[in-house]
């Protein structure tokens, strides 16, 4: 078995796509978020899950208590501070220097590999651009034989999960790992076809046309209760509509500002979701394509790929903030077999393109072609 230590776990979505991958432990987890830790126990009952603050509690307190030998790090360190919807303040915000506490991690275990999974908009250009070399520097530098890194964008969507959710997964291997096994590392297969959210959630998932009674019997599965002037706003919007293409009458004519295209959007059945997120008041909740209503956690869940009988622990906001933080269980499943069968020893290795790599101990990035620090190419994910 593969063993694995986990940053920023959330509810578990690296780890059921990892469980599904077949082939992977996890030995410990850590997490801040208490019904976040709750939700990853119950589905990882031998894993040791670690609640509290990443630095004071982890690293200064538990983290030389546990034992060395894991194989694999996963973590998703927090996006908010380089997300386009939140105010991009990067490696000076609460969020962006939480990565300093993957290098501290992988300092003392020494796995063999890592992935780590954020926004695109954490690659960016000119001083976002600094700022993500700098992270890619830091993580190449992790060791005492450093980190080959391979970085590429991916359209979720593109690879079976019904939600246009785009991400940029980084899969680090130990340099002398790495070049005593030939390590090639390959991309998944994308779908032939995108998956639509009405083939999520046509089925399976109750409707308000069932009795209450019949609602109790499904986990996460509350209903917003909506405003009569909600109502009218979605009774209103059509269907792939937002607030913005409606009527002044039944839409938010005093905002001028934050007009962001999901607000109050209404899903399009025919095709993938927009982003499912974690957080976000009136509007950002995920509106069904055929009712006048926002989704339910369990419809959320759907979105992002984790079985129906996943349960989530918490109030109906915890879990919603549960959700929309996980990494797609199939997204992570479909990466991590790629990761498994790259740990067999070849003979030979080829070459295989990605969108960023970076040497171990190395000082420049490849993007599709050598670019040195001081030509800041724009990278528009």
């Amino acid at each position: 078995m593969i063993k694995l230590g986990e940053l920023f776990c959330g509810p578990g979505g690296f780890a059921e796509g990892a469980k599904k991958a077949g082939g992977f432990k996890h030995v410990w987890a850590n997490d801040i978020h208490p019904d976040s830790c709750k939700t990853f126990k119950k589905h990882h009952p031998d894993c040791e899950v670690i609640e509290g603050d990443v630095f004071k509690d982890f690293i200064n307190n538990k983290m030389r208590k546990l034992n060395k030998n894991i194989d694999g790090l996963l973590f998703g360190f927090p996006c908010n501070d380089f997300s386009i919807v939140g105010k991009k303040k990067g490696l000076t915000g609460e969020y962006g220097p939480l990565y300093k506490a993957a290098s501290k991690v992988l300092n003392y275990f020494q796995p063999k590999f890592f992935v780590a999974e954020n926004v695109t908009a954490i690659v960016g250009k000119n001083e976002v651009f600094n700022n993500f070399t700098k992270i890619m520097r830091d993580f190449a530098n992790c060791s005492n034989k450093g980190y080959k890194i391979f970085a590429d964008k991916y359209k979720f969507e593109e690879y079976g999960i019904p939600q246009t959710r785009h991400r940029l997964i980084l899969v680090g291997y130990r340099g002398d790992f790495f070049e005593k096994n030939n390590i090639q590392l390959n991309k998944p297969q994308k779908a032939s076809i995108q998956v639509t959210c009405k083939t999520a959630l046509e089925d399976g998932v109750p409707d308000t046309k069932q009795s209450k009674k019949s609602l109790l019997k499904s986990k996460n599965q509350e209903f917003t209760k909506h405003s009569k002037e909600v109502l009218l706003r979605l009774e209103n919007t059509k269907e792939g509509q937002n607030v913005w293409q409606i009527d002044d009458k039944f839409g938010l004519p005093n905002v001028k500002s934050a007009r962001m295209s999901h607000i109050y959007k209404k899903l399009d059945r025919n095709k993938p979701a927009y982003t499912v997120t974690g957080s976000g008041g009136g509007g950002t909740h995920v509106y069904h394509y055929n009712h006048n209503r926002a989704l339910t956690n369990r419809e959320r869940a759907r979105l992002q790929t984790f079985d129906d009988s996943f349960d989530f622990l918490g109030n109906k906001e915890s879990v919603r903030r549960q959700i929309g933080m996980a990494v797609p269980v199939l997204a992570a499943k479909k990466i991590l077999l790629e990761v498994k069968k790259s740990m067999k020893k070849r003979k030979k290795r080829i070459n295989i393109h990605h969108d960023i790599m970076i040497e171990p101990f190395g000082k420049k990035l490849n993007l599709t072609g050598e670019v040195g620090l001081d030509n800041q190419p724009e990278f528009n994910f």
